[in-house]
């Protein structure tokens, strides 16, 4: 189980109730964090781990496959930093039980907002369709130090965390 904890922005532009009392993560890298930001290159809904910093994004256009193409982000990006296959296979069975809950964390949402300008640069600094590529935005963010997570990398603490 994990909690989606989505801004107001979000949970209205969704439809989304959020629970009062969400239940605790089974999940390794705990719960995720959710927004709707603008870029040039299309709307996007951006999630961001609370233990990692982990990011992953969604055209806003796909949104109504939300939950499974979350999984399929999430689980592409624990490949390109170098997880083995069941240890992505056992995190992203947690989410199959999703819950949606208010956000929590200014810290998560401070660092989430910094995501939000580095995805819209990218956009703006494209000059190619490939440039444009979700993955590659989300393997450059994940290998970007954070100072919320003493300005460490958040692929390796994913690391650490899920090969513990």
């Amino acid at each position: 189980m994990i909690t989606l904890r989505c801004t107001k922005k979000l949970r209205t532009y969704l439809g989304i109730n959020p629970v009062n009392q969400p239940d605790p993560p089974s999940a390794v890298l705990g719960n995720w964090y959710a927004n709707l930001i603008p870029t040039v290159a299309g709307d996007l809904i951006i999630f961001v781990n609370e233990r990692t910093l982990l990011t992953v994004a969604i055209p806003v256009w796909e949104s109504e496959h939300l939950l499974e193409l979350f999984r399929l982000r999430v689980a592409n990006l624990l490949r390109m930093i170098g997880l083995r296959e069941y240890i992505i296979d056992r995190e992203i069975s947690h989410f199959d039980q999703v819950q949606y809950g208010k956000t929590a964390s200014r810290s998560v949402l401070g660092s989430m907002n910094d995501f939000a300008w580095h995805y819209q640069s990218l956009a703006e600094e494209a000059t190619s369709k490939v440039d444009l590529s979700i993955s590659n935005a989300e393997f450059r963010l994940s290998q970007m130090p954070c100072s919320p997570i003493d300005y460490q990398v958040p692929a390796e603490v994913a690391r650490d965390l899920l090969n513990r």
